[in-house]
This record gives structure tokens, C-alpha cells and sequence, in this order.
């Protein structure tokens, strides 16, 4: 019960003229990498009743109708004294102070979406850059800046001389109050909680601060099935006086029970990771996994109850072996009053890979090369990424790799702190991604049998990020598990993503298929510029196929995980990569106070994609919302 107002701000990415859009009432359809020209982006704004808003100087804007202009502190003087409606963009908070503006409305009268932008677009209001810089109509500005002046006034009016601070560790919400003003305060210090979280004792407390003076509070909570996998908001407010300070808490919980939601193996024994939060205040938590066939609910062909002695708020994992012969299996996890369900596919014991250890670039780190009759895989250990996945019988590697070349940018100030080429099938996390550049810990765990198999892990500040690689006999099929077992919320988006130059060279020979909720979308790539596309998925695969090379890659993952996937066909333009190539990456959301789980399936062939996607299919590695 917040008065906050919010909206939605958007910029293109390509070929723009700096334009921005605010205030459409929906944005179906968009396609921010992918709009050919300014009048299709004016359209798509005023169609959903929306405000675009451009640079102050800009020559190409001239020709177009624009509702107002991007204040910056450079263009202070027409935003002063020209009599056309601005915006102020906030910028990065962990910078600067972020800018913001000041609107003016009708006294007591209720702030609403639609009078936020009545005082925008009327000129009712100022911007306030870093330091303190004003720029806006002068009757306001001069108002702002008697009161900055006065000091005193804005501190009683925002309650600046109180200070909230808030922390919820474990399932404990703690709360320090500071006083700084030179007098006591008698105030009631109050909680609001989202309804799936339950406060333990009152959620009110009469608090008493002397002057230049803090308290901390600590709140016990308890979360109900419903807050997991959700940001539960807890609101905390201070009231003193006829005054009131707030602020907002999160207690972000993970699933209450983690696993792949995507798995395969051989047979006879799969091993099955479950990870289980123990929301609830018991510490013996019954764990049962029941195995059905794919599409039969009926009975189970195996079922197995194990008790995990967890400590609640915390969270424990326990493999399970499965006894199965080959076919396609629904996997059930029972625990704490809920399941998951999770889709299995198991192959039969065939095949030889091998597995074997080789410096290629001679740098005195060992890469590891997997191949079968079909694929030769080689791994770095740098940013633990497949660099090389060669089919065979055309001699190509499907991806593109600038590894162990250096990038021809490689000199520029602070360039480990772009995006870096090395190529191959590697993870976005963070932008640029935090692992690019970190050799992970390695060892072999398999190096013969119908399966080869290896791990890498790295710590990242006590973020521990696993993946395991794993070569199947008898198939092109390579295997990439990720455990993310993450405690910072702001590392809280894994991209897994295939690096694509199929055949001799990325062209418009290859063509690309994905599973969209609207049907298959197809792309080629375009030689005079690079674009980009967000694809809600109708089923958890994208592939490519070269027509001339007669090559084809199909990546598939569990539907259910990803947001949405980012396409990106690369193009020499982009200064941080100057390559031509394609990118398919899944954005999952990561979730920290457990361990989160994907898996990513590469297959790689001569012939047509639709027969990837068939023999994958067959694999029961294909899922479907």
C-alpha cells in the first residue's frame, strides 16, 4: 500500500537516433533489436498511446515529432529556457547519486500514472542532476532552490534526519534505526509483510532514540510454501510525531525443491541430484522420488523415500540412483507439502568415447578433448566453455572460435571489462560475464565407459558455479550441467549460449529455426547489420543449419527455466566483437539460499536440423510449456 507510481522506459539498440519511449500501455510485439527505421519506432509508440522523447541535439531528430527532450546537464540552457517538455534518465546508482525529478501537482491531489505525466508534459517540473545541479522552467527551479537553500524544510518534509536500514539474513528481518537529530524521538517502528510470510511475536514496537543515536530491531519470520520461489516485499515504516520514514525489504527465497528440470544418462543407474529448502520449522524432512513412464501416471516404475535432516532456513542435497533401463521418464520429487516434476531420458550403455588431456596452445593449462565416431569436443579450462565441437564427417566446427587468437581490440584500455570473444559455447553472467576470463578448477570424474564425463568449478567471492561436461557414446550428444550455488542477489541471471558460425564462415547460406509460441520463427543472418530478437518459446530447442556445408546444430533446455531466449546475430560492427556470428542464449533467472540447476544438450550433425530436433525428441530431451 506503497503511493508509488511506476513506468517503463525503453531505448533501441541499433541504428538509433537516441529516442526513448515511456508510457505505452503494453509492448507486444517490440523488438528493440530489430526496428528497421525511426518512423517504425515513433509508430510503435504512438499506436500504445505512448511518449517518445529525443536528444536536445540531434540533426536527424529535426525531421520527425517528438513530446519533449532528454535532459542532460550539457543541454541545462534549452531545457531552462525552451518551452518543450523533458525527461531526466536516472543513470547508475552505484556511480553517482542517481538524477531524478521533482513534479508538481494540485495540492492533496492523488498521484497517478496519468498525473505524473500531466506534469511532465506541461513543463510542472524539475530536474535534479548529481550535486544538485537544478534545469527546468524558472518559477519551479527558483522554488527548489530557496528550499535547498533552507535545508531544514526538505529534511522534516522527506524525514531525513531518520535513517532505516534494513537486512534480512537467514529468516530474520533486522532493522537499525538512526536518530541524527540533535533531540530524542518517540516513534512506533512497524512492519508490513507480504501475506506468505508470517511474523513471529508483534510486528509493532514503541521505540525511543536519543539524539545521534541507532537501535537495531530483529524481526523473526517465517515463510509459508507460497513465498518460496518468489521476492517477498516486507514494507517497514517509522512513524514519529506527524512525520513517517519507509522503506522496502525483500526476502527473496529459492524453490523449495531444486533440481534439473532436464536430465539424461545411460542405463542401468542414473545418479539424480535434489536439493530441498527446509522452509518449515522441522529438521527430519521425508524426500521421496517416484519414476513414471513418460506420459503413464498411473504406477511408478521406481520409487525410493530418503530422510534429510536439514536445519530450518537452510538447505541440503541429497543424490538419488535411479534403476532404469532405456526410455523416456517423468520424474516426481515429494517434500515439504509439494512437488516438482521434471522430465528424464535414458540411453542405452553403447559406445566409446575418449577422453584425454592436451595443451593446444601451449600455455601450460591443459585443455581436455572428448570425442566419439561422431564429435571431437575440446574444453577450456578458461571460463569453462566448449571451444571446439567438430562433427566429424564434414570437418566443421559448428561454432565460432577466435581462441587462441587474441581479439584485435585486445589493447584497449580495460578491455577485460567488455564482453571478450574467445567464442564457443560459453555463459553469460553478469555483462560483461564475470567468468570470461577465470581458469576454472578441472578433473576428470569419467574417462571410459559408454559416457566421458568432467567437471570445472570456480568460486567467485563465495558464488560457487559448477558445470559438468559430459560426451555420450554412439551419438553426437554433449552434456552441460550447471549447479549455481549463489549467495549475492545482484549475480541473478545465467546465459547459456552456443556460439554459432556454421560451415566455412557465418553467412546467409545458414539459416536458423526457433520454437516460438507464435510457430517456428526463421532468421538469416543480414551482411549490412547486426540485429537482435526476444522469443517467448513454445518447446526448449534452437538449431541452425548451413544449406551449402550441409552441417546443423541443435541446442535444447528446459523450457520451463529460461524468460525468454535472446537472439543475436553478431555483425564486425559491434566494437566489442568485430566478427560475424550468431548467438541463442536462454536467459534463467538464478536464485540464491540454494542450489539452483540447468542443463543444456548440444547436438551437432551432417543433415537437416529437423532431424537434430527428431533425434533429440526420441531422447525425451525436448520439453514442451
Amino acid at each position: 500500500n506503497l503511493p508509488i507510481v511506476t513506468d517503463v522506459g525503453v531505448r533501441r539498440a541499433r541504428q538509433s537516433l537516441g529516442t526513448v519511449i515511456y508510457g505505452c500501455k503494453n509492448y507486444d510485439g517490440l523488438k528493440v533489436q530489430d526496428t528497421a527505421n525511426e518512423e517504425e519506432w515513433i509508430k510503435f509508440a504512438r499506436d500504445r498511446d505512448g511518449y517518445i522523447f529525443r536528444p536536445v541535439y540531434n540533426d536527424k531528430c529535426d525531421a520527425y515529432d517528438y513530446d519533449g527532450y532528454i535532459g542532460i546537464e550539457g543541454n541545462k540552457k534549452q531545457i531552462d529556457n525552451e518551452n518543450v517538455p523533458f525527461i531526466l534518465l536516472a543513470g547508475r546508482a552505484r556511480e553517482n547519486v542517481p538524477s531524478c525529478m521533482v513534479l508538481f501537482t494540485e495540492k492533496d491531489a492523488k498521484l497517478t500514472r496519468e498525473k505524473m505525466w500531466e506534469s511532465i508534459l506541461s513543463r510542472k517540473a524539475v530536474g535534479i542532476l548529481p550535486r544538485g545541479k537544478m534545469m527546468g522552467p524558472e518559477s519551479y527551479r527558483n522554488l527548489l532552490q530557496l528550499l535547498l537553500l533552507d535545508r531544514v524544510y526538505l529534511e522534516e518534509y522527506f524525514g531525513d534526519r531518520i535513517h532505516l536500514k534494513t537486512e534480512v539474513a537467514d529468516r530474520e528481518l533486522i532493522v537499525t534505526i538512526t536518530n541524527t537529530y540533535s533531540h530524542s524521538v518517540k516513534g512506533i517502528l512497524k512492519i508490513a509483510p507480504a501475506p506468505e510470510l508470517n511474523v513471529i511475536g508483534s510486528k509493532e514496537v514503541q521505540i525511543t532514540l536519543p539524539a545521534k543515536r541507532s537501535r537495531t530491531i530483529k524481526f523473526a519470520i517465517t515463510p509459508e510454501l507460497s513465498a518460496m520461489g518468489l521476492a517477498n516485499p516486507i514494507a517497514v515504516h517509522y512513524n514519529w510525531g506527524k512525520q513517517r520514514k519507509s522503506t522496502l525489504a525483500v526476502m527473496d527465497l529459492p524453490r523449495a525443491i531444486s533440481v534439473h528440470q532436464l536430465l539424461y544418462g545411460h542405463e542401468p543407474v542414473v545418479v539424480y541430484p535434489v536439493t530441498i529448502h527446509n522452509f518449515s520449522d522441522k529438521a527430519a524432512l521425508p524426500v521421496e522420488v517416484e519414476v513414471y513412464k513418460k506420459g503413464e501416471r498411473s504406477k511408478p516404475v521406481y520409487s525410493e523415500v530418503r530422510e534429510l535432516r536439514v536445519r530450518p532456513g537452510k538447505f541440503k542435497t541429497a543424490a538419488f540412483d535411479l534403476g532404469l533401463p532405456a526410455g523416456g521418464y517423468d520424474v516426481k520429487v515429494i517434500a515439504l507439502g509439494t512437488e516438482n516434476i521434471s522430465q528424464l531420458g535414458v540411453g542405452k550403455k553403447t559406445g566409446n568415447p575418449r577422453l584425454y588431456e592436451v595443451d593446444l596452445d601451449g600455455d601450460g593449462t591443459n585443455e581436455y578433448r572428448m570425442e566419439n565416431e561422431h564429435v571431437q569436443v575440446t574444453l577450456l579450462r578458461i571460463g569453462a566453455r566448449v571451444i571446439e565441437f567438430i562433427v566429424k564427417d564434414r570437418n566443421d566446427n559448428v561454432f565460432f572460435k577466435l581462441w587462441p587468437e587474441k581479439e584485435v581490440t585486445e589493447r584497449m584500455p580495460f578491455r577485460k571489462r567488455r564482453y571478450y570473444p574467445y567464442g564457443g559455447f560459453e555463459d553469460f553472467l553478469g555483462q560483461p560475464s564475470i567468468e570470461t576470463h577465470t581458469v576454472f578448477d578441472a578433473e576428470i570424474i569419467k574417462s571410459e565407459g559408454s559416457f566421458v564425463r568432467v567437471r570445472m568449478t570456480a568460486d567467485y567471492y563465495g558464488n560457487i558455479l559448477e558445470k559438468i561436461f559430459t560426451l555420450y557414446g554412439n551419438s553426437p550428444l554433449l552434456e552441460v550441467r550447471f549447479a549455481l550455488t549463489f549467495k549475492n542477489p545482484e549475480a541473478n541471471m545465467l546465459g547459456p549460449q552456443p556460439i554459432l558460425a556454421l560451415g566455412e564462415r557465418h553467412w546467409t547460406e545458414d539459416i536458423f529455426a526457433v520454437p516460438s509460441e507464435e510457430g517456428i520463427q526463421k532468421f538469416r543472418m543480414r551482411p549490412e547489420e547486426y540485429y537482435g530478437r526476444i522469443i517467448n518459446l513454445k518447446e526448449g530447442w534452437n538449431a541452425g543449419y548451413d544449406e551449402e556445408a550441409d552441417v546443423s546444430f541443435v541446442g535444447a533446455f528446459p523450457v520451463s527455466e529460461p524468460k525468454f531466449l535472446h537472439m543475436w546475430m553478431n555483425h564486425p560492427m559491434n566494437d566489442g566483437a568485430q566478427h560475424y556470428y550468431l548467438e541463442f542464449q536462454p536467459w534463467v533467472p538464478i536464485y540464491q539460499k540454494s542450489t539452483m540447476y540447468f542443463s543444456y544438450y548440444l547436438w551437432a550433425s551432417s543433415g537437416s536440423w529437423e532431424k537434430g530436433v527428431e533425434d533429440l525428441r526420441k531422447r525425451n530431451l525436448i520439453t514442451e510449456k
